[in-house]
C-alpha cells in the first residue's frame, strides 16, 4: 500500500472516448517525512503507445487505398467517355458521307440497276436501288439503299447503312422537234441550223437513233424570216428534220402534246431542282457538278442571260426569258417559261422548249433566233440523260439507319 506522505502529479487524456490517466512526466515521488526523492516509471492506463502508432498507420494505408480506387475510376471513365467520343464522331462522319452518296446518286437524275460507288475525304459509300412496287404504269416505289464506310486516323471503322423510300414517275414530257417555240419563231438572216435528226451516235443509249422529229415546231403562221424577205409561214433555210419545220398544230395542241405541266416544274412538285439560282448560285460544271451527273437547274427569274461561263449539261428551267450570249454550249433539255433570244454562235445538242408560260394563261412572245452560226440539234441520248429519273422523290428518309463500329 502506498503511504500517505507520497505524492504522484499525473495527466488526464483521453482516447477513444476513455479518460485515462498517465503521468505527464516520469514522476518525482516526494517523502514527506524524509525528504528523499525518488524517480519511478510512468504507467499508461489503458492503450500502450506502440499500438497507438500501428492503428495510425493502417488508418493511412486504407486512405491510400481509396485514393488508389478513385483516381483509377476516374481514368477509366475518362477512357471510355473518350472512347464514346471517338465512336460518335466516326459514326456521324459515316453517316455524313452515307447522307452526300445518296443526295448525290439522286443528283444525277437517274435510278440505275448497278451499284454505284462514291468517295469522298471522310469515307466511300455504296448506292444501289431495290424494286418494290409498280405504282401505276409510270411510277415504281423503290428503296434507295446505302452503304457508308469511314475509318478513323486513330484506327478503327464506323459503317452506316441508311435507306430511303424513293417514287419514281417516268418522265412525261415529249419531245416532238429539235426547237418547240409554242409562240412562233423569228428568224433573223439565213445563218445557223435547226436539225431534227438524231444526233446521237448508233449504240450509244437505248433510244439512238430511234427516230428523227421536226427541226422546228410552231403554231400555224408562227414562224417568220423577215430579214431573208420572206413572210410568215415560208419556210427558211438552215431547219432540218422530220419534216424542217411542221406547224400543223395550235399553240394550245403543241403544249398538251408536250405533256408538260409546267406549274408542277415550277413549284418543284414535278420534280426538285438540284440548284434554284437565287438560293444556289448557278453551279460549276468543273467543282460542283460530277462528269456523271444531268442536274435540273432552275432559274427563278424574270430575264436571265447566260454565255459560255454557263455551259453545262442536264435540265435547263427558266422561269421567264432565255437570252443566249457568247458561245453557250448545253446538252440536254432545256425548257424557257417566255421566248429565248439567241446571238452568237450557241450550240445545243438535245432539245428546246419555249413559250411554257401558256399553261399559266400568258401568251407567250415569240422566240428571236438572231443572227449568228448557231446551232441546235435534236440528240436523243442527251434528252434521255437529262429527263431520266427527273420524277425521283424521297417519301421517307432514314427508314433504317443503323451504325455499326469497330473499336478504337
Amino acid at each position: 500500500m502506498q503511504s500517505r506522505n507520497h505524492l504522484t502529479l499525473y495527466k488526464t487524456t483521453g482516447y477513444d472516448g476513455f479518460t485515462n490517466q498517465e503521468p505527464a512526466l516520469p514522476l518525482l515521488v516526494v517523502d514527506a517525512h524524509c525528504g528523499r526523492r525518488t524517480m519511478r516509471s510512468s504507467t499508461v492506463h489503458g492503450m500502450p503507445d506502440r499500438a497507438q502508432g500501428g492503428f495510425a498507420l493502417a488508418l493511412v494505408l486504407l486512405a491510400l487505398l481509396g485514393l488508389s480506387a478513385l483516381a483509377t475510376a476516374g481514368y477509366l471513365r475518362s477512357n471510355t467517355d473518350y472512347r464514346i467520343n471517338q465512336n460518335h464522331r466516326a459514326s456521324m462522319k459515316a453517316f455524313y458521307v452515307a447522307d452526300a452518296a445518296r443526295s448525290h446518286y439522286m443528283g444525277r437524275g437517274k435510278l440505275r440497276d448497278d451499284t454505284v460507288t462514291y468517295s469522298y475525304m471522310d469515307g466511300t459509300a455504296r448506292v444501289w436501288v431495290d424494286t418494290l412496287l409498280a405504282v401505276d404504269d409510270s411510277s415504281t416505289l423503290y428503296r434507295l439503299n446505302t452503304v457508308a464506310l469511314h475509318t478513323s486516323p486513330e484506327g478503327g471503322q464506323a459503317n452506316r447503312r441508311a435507306s430511303s423510300i424513293v417514287l419514281h414517275k417516268a418522265a412525261a414530257i415529249s419531245v416532238n422537234a429539235a426547237v418547240t417555240a409554242i409562240g412562233g419563231l423569228i428568224k433573223n438572216g439565213t445563218a445557223g441550223t435547226v436539225d431534227g435528226d438524231d444526233a446521237a451516235p448508233a449504240n450509244s443509249c437505248p433510244v439512238a437513233q430511234s427516230e428523227n422529229v421536226a427541226g422546228l415546231e410552231v403554231p400555224p403562221a408562227g414562224f417568220t424570216q423577215p430579214s431573208a424577205g420572206k413572210g410568215a409561214n415560208v419556210w427558211g433555210a438552215g431547219f432540218d428534220g422530220n419534216p424542217g419545220i411542221d406547224s400543223t398544230s395550235t399553240d394550245t395542241q403543241l403544249l398538251t402534246s408536250l405533256g408538260i405541266n409546267w406549274q408542277s416544274i415550277l413549284d418543284g412538285s414535278f420534280a426538285e431542282a438540284d440548284y434554284t439560282v437565287s438560293q444556289d448560285g448557278y453551279p460549276s460544271f468543273v467543282t460542283d457538278v460530277d462528269t456523271d451527273e444531268w442536274p435540273m437547274i432552275f432559274i427563278d427569274s424574270p430575264s436571265f442571260a447566260v454565255d459560255d461561263a454557263f455551259s453545262g449539261r442536264g435540265t435547263l428551267i427558266f422561269e421567264g426569258t432565255a437570252i443566249f450570249n457568247g458561245d453557250f454550249r448545253w446538252e440536254g433539255v432545256i425548257l424557257v417559261g417566255n421566248e429565248f433570244v439567241s446571238n452568237g454562235s450557241q450550240d445545243i445538242d438535245g432539245a428546246v422548249v419555249a413559250g411554257l408560260n401558256l399553261d399559266l394563261g400568258v401568251i407567250p412572245q415569240p422566240v428571236d433566233l438572231g443572227n449568228g452560226t448557231w446551232s441546235i440539234n435534236y440528240h436523243s441520248c442527251n434528252v434521255l440523260n437529262a429527263l431520266t429519273g427527273r420524277g425521283a422523290q424521297h417519301l421517307a428518309r432514314d427508314l433504317l439507319a443503323t451504325t455499326r463500329l469497330r473499336a478504337f
